[in-house]
């Protein structure tokens, strides 16, 4: 009897045989062994090293970066990327510190100087135009964006009804921020004075997006453009930049000031509290911004290349760009942004969309020291903002390596 079971058991294993080999043909199979075998002898991590430079709305873009290294492990199983916060020093030593290098770096402009070990990217086909000199030195490409933020006006409502063009011709109040690193205010007041885009002679068509409390109003006409040779914009007698600019909105000493998505994020939350002035924000005004986090790959003997590459796709892929709304930042690409209408953040993310977005180029150190010299003709008040801020643009998408 035992026996007779036995070859029946025998038998069925005979006959379940070519099924098993049909299944081994169609049905999935199991990757772990290939990753194995693809990245033996490696530990399976990418090491990455952030340098943000700026803040996002939120103050940072770490958690958004968390999310989009999540979604890349998951999709590359035995991948992990491990970030490490790093200051400006130790990113500008990455070639001539002796300290193992990472895989890959994201930075800001005026970090690096050159693309001194990095590999060549292709530009991604998603970027926006106005984006792709960003990383560009020579005929190749070392550095893509991945996140940006920007710079808009925020004004008092109860103490002036718009903004004034012709600031001498008013008592209103100007107080703007002194430069810092990643925050050239300096810049984005002449852009924004300017009322022209890039370094074209085209004129803005400017529109002032009102905000009631940090809300949209559908019912804020639209103001009447004035052409741009009529009124030149012009500084109060005397101005200067201050480390308090900020605080005297806030505290209403100030009628205007220039802002960031930093700043917008503060006031918003004042205005919950019911503190603060009443604010407004408005979009006029050339589109400027040094507030970018860009992705290069480190050149190195086991540089893991195609992978590094990937995640930057993943980085630059809708889902992530749209994230970025989350931190307060904005998107490189073409993806919608995330931003309810009636969120203030939201008229940022349109005047940073705009035609001839002037940008510097992250591999430029120097960068700041050319707008500063362009920037003070028109703080002293002997220049004209649209005739300075075009060869301020100009400079900026120059190719540095090409002459």
């Amino acid at each position: 009897m035992r026996r007779g079971r036995s070859m029946l058991c025998a038998l069925c294993l005979v006959l379940l045989a070519p099924l098993l080999i049909r299944a081994a043909r169609v049905l999935p199979m199991d990757s772990r062994s290939l990753v194995a075998e693809k990245y033996a002898g490696w530990s399976g991590v990418l090491r990455l090293w952030v340098c943000e430079g700026w803040p996002s709305g939120s103050g940072s873009l770490s958690a958004w970066l968390n999310g989009c290294i999540a979604r890349f492990e998951k999709r590359h199983p035995g991948v992990y990327v491990q970030p490490r916060a790093v200051d400006a020093e130790a990113l500008a030593a990455l070639n001539d510190s002796g300290i193992l290098p990472p895989d890959l770096v994201l930075f800001s402009p005026g970090m690096l100087e050159g693309p001194r070990g990095l590999l060549p990217l292709a530009v991604p086909s998603g970027l926006r135009a106005d984006l792709a000199h960003c990383g560009a030195w020579g005929r190749e490409t070392f550095a893509v964006p991945v996140a940006m933020g920007g710079y808009l006006w925020a004004w008092n409502a109860a103490r002036a009804d718009a903004l004034p063009n012709d600031w001498r011709a008013t008592d209103a109040v100007l107080a703007a921020p002194t430069p810092e690193a990643g925050r050239r205010f300096d810049a984005a007041l002449l852009a924004l004075c300017s009322r022209t885009h890039g370094p074209s002679d085209e004129p803005d068509r400017p529109e002032r997006l009102g905000l009631d409390l940090g809300l949209a109003s559908e019912a804020t006409p639209a103001p009447t453009v004035v052409p741009e040779a009529a009124l030149p914009c012009r500084l109060p007698e005397g101005f200067a930049p201050d480390d308090d600019a900020f605080r005297r909105f806030i505290n209403g000493e100030a009628d205007a000031t220039v802002v960031t998505q930093r700043e917008a994020r503060r006031l918003q939350a004042l205005s919950g509290q019911g503190k603060g002035p009443d604010w407004r924000l408005s979009a006029e005004g050339g589109a400027f911004t040094d507030q970018l986090l860009c992705l290069g790959i480190v050149d190195k003997p086991e540089a893991h290349a195609d992978l590094c590459r990937e995640f930057l796709a993943a980085l630059l892929a809708d889902e992530s760009q749209r994230a970025l709304s989350g931190a307060g930042a904005f998107p490189v690409t073409d993806a919608p942004s995330g931003y309810a209408a009636a969120d203030p953040l939201a008229a940022l993310d349109a005047k940073l969309r705009q035609p001839g977005l002037a940008t510097p180029n992250c591999l430029v150190k120097n960068w700041p020291e050319t707008a500063e010299r362009i920037v003070r003709e028109f703080l002293s008040g002997d220049g004209d903002a649209a005739a300075l801020w075009r060869p301020l643009a100009a400079a900026l998408a120059e190719n540095p390596n090409i002459p």
